[in-house]
């Protein structure tokens, strides 16, 4: 039987108060289970957070490696491109100054040596045809003089900056004894004491 029997007064009260502990215990727990599921959640989100946020990092510190590579490259680019503008510049300069110093008695000298291989050459294969750029037609005349049925200057100039191209009648040899071959032969090292002038 129950211990509350004849007292209805105690036994609602102490229906109230089992009711109300029960209750509070049930709180509590929901409570606990809830804080314990919000944490887990939350550090679920927090190392999903810290998982994209190394992901985004690493992602970001590699897009930043390309530009600055990207950067680097095109620095490196323009830096060369310039450099060789100026190189072609001054060695356009000095085209230029060869030319106009063309009169002068080196160029008379380096001439009359190469009539002279020339004529070697025509002694040993037979008679050559001399061709040279305009300014130099005369000069090229009066030289092969000395060398009269072995060299014929031709009166159609050829588009170079000095010296001389030799072909057989026949068209089977050809040499290239020009200013244009010497500089293309020594490009590099031209380029260099041209950059090395720049520098200073």
């Amino acid at each position: 039987m129950s211990r509350f029997i004849g007292d209805s007064e105690k036994l609602a009260r102490e229906a109230v108060k089992d009711d109300v502990e029960r209750s509070m215990k049930l709180l509590l727990e929901a409570y606990s289970t809830s804080m314990r599921l919000l944490e887990e959640a939350y550090g679920r989100s927090l190392g999903e957070a810290e998982k994209r946020l190394r992901e985004e990092y690493s992602n970001l510190e590699e897009q930043l490696k390309s530009l600055r590579s990207r950067l680097e490259f095109d620095l490196r680019s323009r830096v060369i491109e310039r450099r060789n503008t100026l190189v072609d510049e001054v060695i356009r300069e000095a085209i230029a100054r060869i030319k106009s110093m063309k009169g002068e008695d080196w160029y008379k000298s380096f001439l009359e040596r190469v009539f002279d291989l020339i004529g070697v050459e025509a002694r040993s294969i037979g008679s050559l045809v001399v061709r040279v750029s305009r300014e130099d037609i005369s000069l090229a005349k009066s030289l092969s003089e000395k060398y009269s049925g072995l060299i014929e200057v031709s009166d159609e100039p050829v588009d170079i900056i000095g010296g001389v191209l030799v072909e057989s009648k026949n068209g089977v040899v050809k040499l290239d004894f020009s200013i244009d071959l010497i500089i293309s032969r020594n490009d590099a090292r031209l380029r260099n004491i041209a950059l090395k002038a720049l520098l200073g």
